[in-house]
């Protein structure tokens, strides 16, 4: 048997006893009585009555309130065993147990004071001395579980973390341990995983960043409150622009009206899942559809806290089930089983053996793998920002009426802009998107009908397996009516009539005839419209990303006439960008490119269309010697901070000077060329 769940309820003779349910997968029930008077007697008790200030006796005021030098402390063997025999009443309840063989074991009842005990503690007083907890799970179940109506994009797995403590504070609970452990974790998954972390934001910065990215995970870590004048608790947040909290009733009007229900809450914050009024925010959470909350029962130091949730995390990226997911990072808190601080999470789940997240799959084929601009961005440093926007770009988060389906990334000459646009278009290609890279200065002349011939055809070498992924052609059947067209557009000056069924051939060629204007009317508008609608054509099962890059070459030499690239931008560019489709176009330009080629400003009409970003130029250096670090995946990072802050202090040997991020690259040669093993030691994140 792989699970049974625990049923708790009010008896129906309202005599004040409850009757304990043991309820099989296969629906067999066992039941037995748990009197009230075994709950509200004796050395240790459950606050059933709700007693406000409880007793001391209450089993969940004395484990919120120890401190971590008492957690060893033989009480809470005591209470262990007191936990599971109301948990399993003796008699046919828990002989029917003993036979299952320990599966996993769900706990439900609507009871308040049942619900807050930390049933992860139970253990029978006889050996052999089995804990549910560390065999194969205990979690609590949510019975009034609403289905989720959010549809988020499920790519990349977000998670949103708030640290809501001040910074002196931060420090000394250890909070900054535990973001910097969810962080490093997830670095080999950069790609895969997308960690936010917002240190005491206010109130309409963090529901903007809800709103904008929809996290799957909403991660707090700090304290609690209770409500002045209100029978309610919430998360508390020492903002710059004054304290505020997050209070149930608060959670219950913002998550409709972002339109996000988070699929995982985590709140590492002090009695998060022990105050009186039961954990307030943990209940806004599940009731809004949240597949699952987990709360801490006491008071956890940071770095245990991080590493047990960097598992976690870990764990559900991976695609494994939240249960599985749970129980592995709980066998790695020290100290089991006489330390209770394996036990203190609680975990709550709306629906069994829930799957958060399914990873992608990566491309399998060999030009993937061999993939020029991949390999060459392999080593990448921070970004966030923007990696989270460009991939937010190709794939949103939410859909909106309003999509910006063309993106201008601009920067200075040797800022780092096409080593970021290589980044991401890795990104879009492990989403799902086709991506055709193209460069625009490549040592022959263009001109408006040359590059989309370019577009078209690809420019791979074939001899050349580095070159296929990113410059292959489209598919040739999505532009048959296009070529069709353009032919008769050369010839005639006019598009003509296509007939499908007059034309079987899956390929039409393309005569490739220059661009004449056979009538007063300049055929760009007509040939960009029928290319337009190939492109759509090409990405009617999976989007399709067209990158432009080098528009001039190092010294500002051009190849494109600009009147041919406005004609680009006029008839291909703005058409896209106003029209829903899967065809997106990103452009990396200097700011001087950008009004050369009348690339900026756009028209009015299209200024909500087009997303733009913008490269620094200016980063200090010890900032980019903690990159440096990062961009060797951490190994030995004082000597890499060090060996970097020697290499920043020297002149480029460059021209133009790399600037902002781009200056990483001395660190990145010099370690290639000086320190192979630690070069080759970094791979590409997925």
């Amino acid at each position: 048997m792989v699970s049974a769940t625990i049923r708790i309820e009010t008896h129906e003779a309202n005599n004040g006893n409850f009757d304990v349910h043991l309820i099989e997968e296969d629906g067999h029930q066992t039941s037995g009585i748990l009197k009230r008077l075994d709950l509200t007697t004796g050395r240790w008790t459950a606050n059933v009555d709700r007693v406000v200030p409880p007793p001391r006796t209450d089993i969940v005021t004395y484990v919120s309130g120890v401190t971590p030098d008492r957690r060893s402390h033989p009480d809470f063997l005591d209470i262990a065993t007191k936990l599971y025999d109301w948990l399993l009443p003796d008699g046919v309840l828990r002989q029917r147990w003993a036979s299952l063989g320990n599966p996993r074991l769900y706990v439900a009842t609507a009871v308040e004071a049942l619900d807050q005990l930390p049933w992860e503690m139970a253990c029978p007083a006889e050996p052999p001395l089995q804990r549910p907890a560390l065999i194969a799970g205990l979690c609590r179940l949510n019975l009034q579980a609403p289905p989720a109506t959010n549809k988020p994009s499920t790519w990349p797995f977000r998670i949103l973390m708030v640290v809501g403590c001040k910074a002196e504070e931060e420090e000394a609970l250890g909070i900054g341990k535990e973001v910097e452990a969810v962080e490093r974790t997830f670095h080999p998954l950069g790609r895969t995983v997308d960690v936010h972390c917002m240190r005491r934001p206010t109130r309409e910065a963090m529901m903007q960043w809800i709103s904008r990215f929809q996290p799957h995970v909403f991660h707090f870590a700090g304290h609690t409150r209770k409500v002045e004048g209100a029978d309610e608790y919430g998360l508390r947040i020492e903002s710059d622009g004054g304290s505020w909290t997050w209070s149930s009733s608060g959670i219950d009007n913002d998550l409709p009206a972002k339109h996000w229900i988070p699929t995982f809450v985590f709140l590492n914050a002090c009695r998060s899942s022990a105050e009186i009024g039961r954990w307030s925010t943990h209940r806004s959470f599940l009731a809004a559809g949240a597949k699952a909350v987990l709360g801490m029962q006491a008071d956890v130091i940071g770095d245990l806290a991080g590493n047990f949730a960097a598992t976690l995390y870990k764990g559900l990226a991976a695609g494994d089930r939240l249960e599985d997911a749970m129980n592995e990072a709980r066998a790695l808190i020290p100290g089991a089983p006489g330390n209770i601080a394996w036990a203190l999470p609680a975990l709550t789940v709306s629906e069994r053996n829930a799957k958060l997240f399914t990873p992608c799959t990566l491309p399998s084929d060999q030009t993937y793998e061999k993939c020029a601009e991949f390999e060459e961005a392999r080593l990448f440093a921070n970004c966030r920002e923007p990696r989270r926007i460009f991939t937010h770009w190709a794939y949103p988060c939410r859909m909106t009426d309003k999509p910006e389906n063309v993106l201008i990334v601009l920067g200075e000459p040797n800022s780092g802009k096409s080593h970021l646009l290589k980044w991401c278009m890795e990104n879009w290609a492990i989403g799902g998107a086709r991506v055709r890279y193209i460069r625009m200065h490549d040592g022959t002349p263009k001109s408006f009908l040359s590059i989309l011939r370019q577009i078209r055809d690809g420019d791979a070498d074939n001899r050349d397996i580095s070159t296929q992924y990113l410059h292959a052609g489209l598919s040739k059947l999505a532009f048959r009516q296009f070529n069709w067209h353009l032919n008769n557009l050369t010839r005639t000056g006019a598009p003509g009539d296509w007939v499908e069924a007059e034309h079987p051939e899956t390929e039409i060629s393309d005569e490739c005839r220059p661009l004449t204007a056979l009538s007063d009317k300049r055929p760009e508008e007509q040939i960009g419209a029928l290319f337009v609608e190939a492109l759509r054509r090409d990405a009617a099962d999976r989007p399709l990303v067209l990158v432009f890059d080098q528009l001039e070459g190092p010294k500002g030499e051009r190849l494109l006439p600009v009147d041919d690239f406005e004609q680009l931008v006029r008839n291909v560019f703005l058409p896209i960008a106003t029209q829903s489709s899967h065809v997106k176009v990103a452009i990396a330009v200097t700011n001087m490119q950008a009004a050369a080629f009348n690339l900026l400003p756009m028209p009015p009409k299209y200024s909500d269309k087009v997303a733009k970003y913008e490269v620094p130029a200016d980063v200090a250096d010890d900032h980019l010697a903690t990159l440096a670090a990062e961009m060797m995946w951490f190994k030995d990072e004082q000597w890499i901070k060090d060996l970097a802050g020697l290499l920043l202090c020297r002149s480029p040997g460059r021209s133009p000077p790399p600037k902002g991020l781009a200056r990483l690259v001395m660190v990145r040669d010099t370690i290639r060329l000086h320190f192979p093993e630690y070069y080759n030691a970094v791979e590409r994140m997925r």
